[in-house]
């Protein structure tokens, strides 16, 4: 295979464990790749540290490695402390690229976040607009980005980060909203809004940020940052009104609180990512939220 895109060859997935993870590598095999599933603990394919030799020894044998681990903000994480941060998300970005290099890989590609953006960054939000990180688990991504850029620029591999959208569908942690009112309407629990229904919020179905993170891999010439997100913002109450309608029952909402306050939209530009790599999501709300129950059914 010539170049930097890859249509077939092995693929390493880091954190393939994880939510993403799961989904990226049963859809990397179904696409016709071999897989090589990395992480911590048992059941991976490989089992690594993250450090330079051990990634090194995981990578062999690999044409390109998509990036899903790291550390994620908890509800005990300070919003404003990089510290946690900074040896998984950040520095292990250099472990990564070496022991990249050391095997001969193509291509690295990192899922990053919509978070490096904010209000001060312009809406729509653009790859090329200022990043205002919202908080210190944003802040490491983006720096993420710019350790992987710099240490690819001159001799490679091709690099790609992926700043995906907020994540939904079976598996995830129930911590985010949507996902909150899915298991609430699941619970048969009426969903209750107290904020203003119109906070909106940039969804992306797993299987669309599989689809994008697949997308980014087969480009033979794309490199830098790219935007994955679900090509709208949804308004809490149009949220936890497809959760009542698909996993519970219709209606079961009550709003106690309706704020008068213009809300903003923030919602990712996707117009580089659907020209240069030829992606765009597959799914809506409803569409997503339809195939996340029949994929929670089927495993049940």
């Amino acid at each position: 295979m010539s170049g930097a895109g890859l249509t077939g060859g092995t693929i390493a997935v880091t954190g393939a464990s994880g939510f993403i993870g799961r989904y990226l590598c049963a859809d990397l095999a179904a696409a016709g790749y071999g897989v090589l599933r990395l992480g911590r603990g048992a059941g991976m394919d490989r089992q690594t540290d993250y450090a330079t030799p051990g990634l090194s020894e995981a990578l062999q044998g690999a044409d390109a490695v998509v990036h899903l681990a790291g550390r994620r903000m908890t509800r005990e994480d300070a919003a404003l402390d990089l510290a946690p941060f900074w040896p998984p998300n950040v520095a292990g970005i250099g472990d990564l690229v070496a022991a990249a290099k050391a095997n001969g890989l193509r291509k690295i590609v990192l899922a990053s976040t919509i978070a490096v953006y904010s209000a001060g960054s312009g809406m729509p939000f653009c790859e090329t607009a200022p990043a205002r990180p919202i908080n210190a688990y944003a802040l490491s991504k983006l720096m993420a980005e710019a350790h992987l850029e710099m240490l690819t620029r001159a001799a490679g591999p091709a690099a790609i980060a992926l700043r995906l959208a907020a994540v939904y569908g079976h598996g995830e942690k129930g911590t985010p909203a949507l996902m909150r009112f899915v298991d609430q309407a699941t619970a048969g629990q009426q969903i209750v809004l107290q904020g203003n229904p119109d906070t909106r919020i940039d969804q992306i179905y797993v299987r669309d940020a599989s689809a994008a993170l697949i997308a980014a891999l087969r480009h033979p010439t794309a490199t830098g940052v790219f935007n994955a997100g679900g090509g709208q913002p949804w308004a809490l109450r149009e949220m936890a009104e497809a959760a009542c309608d698909i996993f519970g029952t219709p209606g079961h909402l009550r709003i106690e609180h309706t704020g008068t306050d213009a809300m903003p939209h923030p919602v990712m530009d996707l117009t580089r990512t659907r020209d240069a790599l030829d992606w765009q999501p597959a799914h809506d709300l409803r569409q997503g939220l339809l195939d996340f129950r029949k994929t929670r059914d089927a495993a049940a």
